[in-house]
């Protein structure tokens, strides 16, 4: 039983044996079977992309070859490419050059598109015809220069002969001016010797001519500077004889009538007297006019004579200081035979209302019989008119320097006093001028017709204080705080 089961196994191992030897033989011959077969499978594969590339460069060169014959066309890019083709055939690549020489014929206003084999003869039979039309044109172009030619050869043949006949005149012409020439060239060296000899003695004389007049000009310059200093000093005399002081008198009291209300001066129509001129008076033996005292005013009424005229009291005196023949009289606004000239500035201000009042004075000016030259505007217009025959030139106070339009003011009056001393021009302020111009003002009667006789009217007494010429501490109101100003405002 032991032994049966044992030849069991025995043959079970025998079969399982022979079963895995012939399972090895069989993987083996199906491994070299599938081994050839992919071999083959490879050798297949590239043998199909090997037709595959035959294939499509055949297609490509059937494409150039359909393009080539009017199929079709070429881009630029594929006709420059043909050129440099490197495909391996050489009978291709010999086709393509030959198409790219080929295709040149035609003219680079041909599209690359356009450009093939059917296309050219028609381009170059247009060409030939298009040449042979120009080829005509030129010919006809040349025929016509050619007549043009001889035409302008036979026109400059003429015209050589009438130049050679011109030559021969101006030849000829030419010896005669160069004969006349020489002629004329001894003539000028000659001209000129003399000239040379003329300019010398010319300018010797005009040496000694101007070492005269540089002696005559040091002589002039000399003399300016003495007449300059001469005037300088008559300016200084004439501010002197002109300062604001109202330096002298100019008549006498002759006789007083009508209760002391009328009197007689020693002035008349010899000294150009005119009625309306109003004189102050002052005692006979008052020797300074600046200090003196206004004892009354008088206003010329009638001429009477060459040396006579009657004048009435318009500002009366005191009982103490009666007008009395002998006295003296003064206006700084008269002189004799001439009409004195004032200049008024345009900032003068007598009442304080910081309005002008250049017309007010002006009339004022005139009633005391005097003229009223110019008036200086701010712009310095009528500047230029203010010359020495103005006895005074009348200006306001400057004002406080506070804007530019003040400071231009100031600067306005500094170059008017600056003129007006350059000239000789008295400067006073304008409460100097109304100073006097207060004796008078409102105290001239006013004529109340033909048939009115002044007898019938005397004047009256004022009690005002500012009626009283003696009421004044000095002529024009001089006084201490005047002075000041005045210095003040004359300060340069």
């Amino acid at each position: 039983m032991v032994a049966r089961d044992d030849s069991v196994i025995r043959g079970s191992l025998i079969a399982c044996l022979i079963f895995l030897v012939l399972s090895l033989a069989l993987n083996f011959f199906l491994y070299r079977w599938g081994d050839v077969e992919s071999q083959t499978a490879a050798s297949a594969k590239d043998r199909l992309q090997t037709t595959q590339g035959e294939v499509q460069t055949l297609q490509s060169q059937s494409t150039l070859m359909k393009a080539m014959l009017g199929v079709g066309g070429l881009t630029q890019a594929q006709f420059e490419q043909l050129t440099s083709s490197t495909g391996g055939d050489p009978d291709i690549e010999a086709i393509e050059q030959n198409f790219a020489r080929d295709m040149a014929y035609f003219g680079p206003e041909v599209d690359p598109q356009n450009r093939n084999y059917p296309a050219l003869p028609e381009f170059l039979v247009n060409a030939i015809r298009s040449r042979n039309v120009q080829y005509g044109q030129a010919r006809d172009e040349a025929t016509q220069i050619r007549s043009q030619a001889e035409s302008d050869v036979e026109v400059a043949r003429k015209a050589m002969e009438v130049a050679e006949s011109g030559r021969d005149q101006a030849n000829k012409k030419l010896e005669e001016e160069s004969s006349k020439f020489a002629d004329d060239r001894e003539k000028m060296n000659l001209q000129s010797a003399q000239t040379r000899d003329s300019l010398l003695k010319t300018s010797k004389d005009l040496t000694i001519v101007r070492k005269k007049i540089q002696q005559d000009l040091a002589t002039f310059k000399k003399r300016e500077n003495e007449l300059l200093s001469t005037v300088n000093m008559q300016l200084i005399e004439l501010q002197r004889y002109r300062s604001d002081q109202f330096e002298t008198t100019q008549g006498l009291i002759k006789y007083v009538v009508r209760g002391g209300n009328v009197v007689t001066i020693n002035l008349g129509s010899s000294d150009a007297l005119r009625p309306g001129v109003t004189f102050g008076v002052i005692d006979a033996d008052e020797t300074r006019l600046q200090d003196a005292k206004i004892k009354a005013t008088v206003q010329v009424t009638k001429i009477l004579g060459d040396h006579r005229a009657e004048a009435r009291v318009v500002a009366r005196p005191e009982f103490r200081y009666p007008i009395i023949p002998g006295d003296q009289i003064y206006s700084p606004f008269w002189a004799p035979g001439r009409r004195v000239k004032i200049a008024l500035a345009w900032n003068i201000d007598i009442d304080g209302d910081e309005r002008y009042d250049i017309e007010h004075v002006a009339s004022m000016v005139r009633a005391a019989g005097a003229e009223v030259d110019t008036t200086i505007q701010e712009d310095l217009t009528g500047l230029n008119e203010l010359d020495s025959g103005v006895r005074f030139l009348v200006f306001g106070e400057p004002p406080e320097v506070d804007d530019d339009a003040s400071a231009r003011e100031i600067q306005a009056l500094g170059k008017i006093k600056a003129k007006a001393k350059e000239v000789g021009v008295t400067v006073i302020p304008a409460w100097k001028l109304q100073a006097y111009l207060k004796t008078i003002d409102d105290s001239l009667t006013t004529p109340l017709g033909s048939a009115v006789r002044g007898r019938d009217f005397p004047p009256v007494p004022s009690k005002a204080a500012s009626r009283i010429p003696n009421s004044l501490p000095k002529m024009f109101l001089e006084s201490e705080e005047g002075i000041q100003k005045d210095n003040k405002i004359l300060q340069p």
